[in-house]
């Protein structure tokens, strides 16, 4: 009887069937390393973007209704529109007891060794438009480089009494409304951005109804309702369980409907000029400030806000810049800077200006048109401290 091999077994036992499950094995392995690599950054990215700051793309649309999302950190105040409700407001943002972004607890009443330095500003002051931690807002960094400067047996104190959306409206009702009460020495005031949502359009309309915040969409007494940034999409249905989806729609729509760059859509067609009125207005109601510090009995400084908007920017830098948000271009914003900048020459003595538009232009201390970077907070803060320490020396 011969002995014969089972065919099954040769074709089992040749080589090209083991290289087959080899090359088999390697792809299966290679396209496994690469979901790895590519799907888990990509879910972390999903969370974080999750947690940071969710958007509801039904919302955005107009297809739902939903709260107004400065409820969650602000609340009505009859005298400055709104103002910060105690907590946590953002990732190293505390709004303390009182009412104060990035301000330590204080009490209301001072102790008569104590000198208290109040901030007035938008978001820019507040640290928000850049996330800042509160520690690296130029008013807090500002305040530690003034205590050398600090009287022998006094102790030194600031309220940083800005918030995001904050122009010289709101703050002049919360300085005399509700600041006079903590009797501040010396007010710094750091406006312009936000001066800007009105000088689009000045008339007595647009005043009275006047609300803003970042964009000028949302405002605090719209508790909820249907309020459509964005034209819808039949993608959106697609789209709108992933975070990371919604904001590349968002940033989409935003090019696809003439925004430079960001978040939110802008108008097609801006403006060459801006309402001039508004000039006029900040005039005013930087002499209402002035005239509420002369009452109190505080030392008044102004600073000329900077800003990454310069004549000379290149076009790659303007394209940080959120002209869209006031409806005018480029050169109508450096020459509403320069208005602002020439009713403060006016108004006030020089020794009580601050110059921080010497920082106009440079990229790497804004991240956008306006917020300062943690490098700008600190070059904001020396230039704003050096032009207070002479006066803040002599008090007693």
């Amino acid at each position: 009887m011969s002995l014969m091999t089972n065919p099954v077994d040769l074709q089992a036992s040749s080589p090209a069937p083991r290289r087959r499950r080899k090359r088999r094995s390697r792809l299966g392995f290679v396209l496994a390393l690469l979901g790895v690599i590519v799907v888990l950054p990509g879910v972390a990215l999903e969370i974080y973007v999750r947690d940071k700051q969710p958007y509801d793309l039904w919302q955005l649309t107009g297809r739902e209704q939903g709260a107004n999302p400065m409820r969650a950190w602000a609340q009505v105040d009859a005298y400055s529109a709104y103002r910060g409700r105690s907590g946590n407001a953002g990732v190293g943002k505390t709004i303390n007891s009182l009412g104060f972004i990035s301000t330590p607890e204080l009490t209301v009443a001072k102790d008569p060794d104590v000198i208290r330095i109040v901030f007035l500003g938008g978001s820019s002051t507040a640290g928000t438009g850049a996330d800042l931690s509160d520690e690296d807002t130029w008013p807090w960094v500002a305040t530690n480089e003034l205590l050398p400067s600090v009287p022998e047996g006094k102790r030194l104190e600031f309220i940083n009494a800005a918030l995001g959306g904050y122009c010289t409206f709101e703050s002049y009702g919360r300085l005399w409304s509700r600041l006079r009460a903590y009797e501040p020495d010396i007010v710094v005031v750091y406006h312009g951005w936000n001066e800007m949502y009105y000088f689009d359009r000045s008339d007595p309309e647009r005043f009275v109804t006047w609300r803003t915040l970042s964009d000028g969409s949302w405002t605090l007494d719209r508790t909820e309702g249907k309020l459509a940034i964005l034209e819808p999409w039949w993608i959106d249905h697609l789209l709108r369980h992933s975070q990371l989806a919604v904001r590349a729609r968002i940033r989409l729509a935003a090019l696809m409907e003439g925004g430079l760059d960001g978040e939110v859509g802008g108008r097609k067609q801006l403006d060459d000029d801006f309402d001039h009125r508004g000039l006029e207005t900040f005039r005013t109601n930087m002499r209402f400030i002035a005239q509420a510090c002369e009452m109190m009995g505080a030392e008044l400084f102004v600073g000329k806000q900077a800003t990454l908007i310069a004549p000379d920017l290149p076009e790659e830098e303007r394209k940080r810049c959120r002209y869209d948000y006031h409806g005018f271009g480029h050169d109508a914003h450096v020459a509403a800077y320069e208005g602002l900048y020439r009713v403060i020459d006016e108004e006030f003595p020089a020794d009580r200006v601050i110059d921080v538009n010497r920082l106009n232009g440079q990229p790497e201390v804004f991240e956008d048109h306006v917020h300062p970077t943690v490098p700008g907070a600190r070059r904001i803060a020396a230039i704003v401290a050096d032009a207070v320490a002479p006066v803040l020396s002599q008090m007693d």
